[in-house]
């Protein structure tokens, strides 16, 4: 069990703390990749908290990549278990049970930025890969999923661009977090070509080096989709991996 080590836990948010003391404990290194952890139940008595909390804990960290569970066999530290720090929105968004609503203000925030980088940044070869990906999309309008990824990867294209790397960081982790959202949504899109319109709306203002017009195209953009996940039946809005609900 390595040199787990913990203290009886008395208040309220009591399932953060037991990831807080876990996730702690694997940055100081006191916890190994393929080390062993204990088991529900002495968790349970060393945290002084319920068998359920100690596995809902468990739950998220296993979600993350950070935990192998395994029925019959002991719960170890997966050997990639640095996933959890290389994606810390996607930590964040369980802990803190994040919804739609939440990530999209921060997207839309961060995405116009860039959109506006990229206008001023491009070059001629950033423009052309942008364009082979619309091509790509123009494509597959018949098939919704082709069509998303390409759209995916316009949307990488213009990160690049931007030369805006620690914003690019950000933006790639709260599009992941979304995907599986967007894939329900575009396959309930009857008219793929508005969408592929939005995006030649934003390549177009980028490649005449239009700065506001490149933001307010990638703004329209995605207030309509995110008008298009609220169409999905999710309760309350909230992402598939939410605790909630």
């Amino acid at each position: 069990m390595a040199g787990f080590e913990t203290e009886p836990i008395e208040r309220i948010e009591l399932i953060d703390q037991i990831i807080e003391t876990i996730t702690r404990q694997i940055a100081e290194g006191k916890i190994k990749p393929g080390d062993s952890i204990p088991g529900e139940r002495t968790l349970s008595e060393m945290f002084n908290v319920s068998r359920t909390s100690i596995r809902q804990a468990l739950k998220a960290l296993e979600f993350l990549g950070v935990l192998d569970i395994r029925h019959g066999a002991a719960t170890t530290l997966n050997t990639s278990s640095s996933s959890l720090f290389v994606n810390p929105l996607k930590f964040m968004s369980i802990l803190y049970n994040v919804d739609i609503a939440e990530l999209f203000e921060a997207r839309k925030t961060i995405e116009v930025v860039l959109a506006k980088d990229a206008a001023q940044n491009a070059t001629d070869t950033d423009i052309e890969s942008m364009r082979l990906c619309l091509e790509k999309a123009k494509a597959s309008i018949e098939q919704p999923e082709v069509f998303l990824f390409a759209e995916k990867d316009f949307h990488e294209c213009i990160f690049a661009a931007s030369g805006n790397r620690i914003l690019s960081a950000m933006i790639r982790s709260l599009t992941n977090l979304l995907i599986d959202s967007r894939k329900e949504s575009i396959k309930t899109f009857d008219n793929l070509n508005v969408s592929y319109d939005e995006h030649y709306r934003i390549f177009e203002a980028i490649e005449k080096r239009d700065i506001e017009a490149a933001g307010k195209a990638m703004l329209d953009h995605l207030e309509d989709v995110e008008k298009r996940l609220y169409s999905i039946n999710t309760p309350k809005g909230k992402l598939p991996f939410s605790r909630a609900g």
